[in-house]
């Protein structure tokens, strides 16, 4: 079962990433160069997620298992244009969750779902 939930959160991060459209308008279009990154989660309900996954400051993938809401982590990293950052969550049973990345205190990508597990993505333009 465990297994299954991650391939079908791989899958909808490689759905989301196929399919995202051009989000945000940082100002500064010099690349390589360092950023600072916020992951955001909240929901209007008090339940904890299962996990929250999202890259972190490597290029890989950090879990937080039974993260308490609202969830916050902010990481410096250095990008390159169309890089690509994700962030998603898993929850059972389904509630209303809200997700959101910051690229240097700017809100770039937002989104609410009431889904059991959902991720989004944002790539550097």
């Amino acid at each position: 079962m465990k297994l299954l939930k991650t391939y079908l959160f791989v899958g909808l991060i490689i759905l989301l990433v196929t399919s995202c459209k051009k989000s945000g308008s940082g100002t500064d279009n010099t690349y390589p160069k360092q950023v600072s990154i916020t992951y955001k989660v909240s929901s209007t309900t008090t339940n904890n997620l299962a996990s929250i996954t999202y890259d972190n400051e490597t290029g890989g993938q950090t879990t937080a298992n039974n993260p308490t809401l609202p969830f916050t982590k902010v990481i410096t990293k250095t990008v390159n244009k169309n890089n690509i950052v994700t962030l998603g969550y898993f929850v059972n049973p389904a509630q209303t969750v809200k997700l959101e990345i910051l690229i240097n205190s700017e809100v770039v990508k937002s989104q609410v779902y009431t889904n059991p597990n959902s991720s989004m993505s944002y790539t550097f333009q």
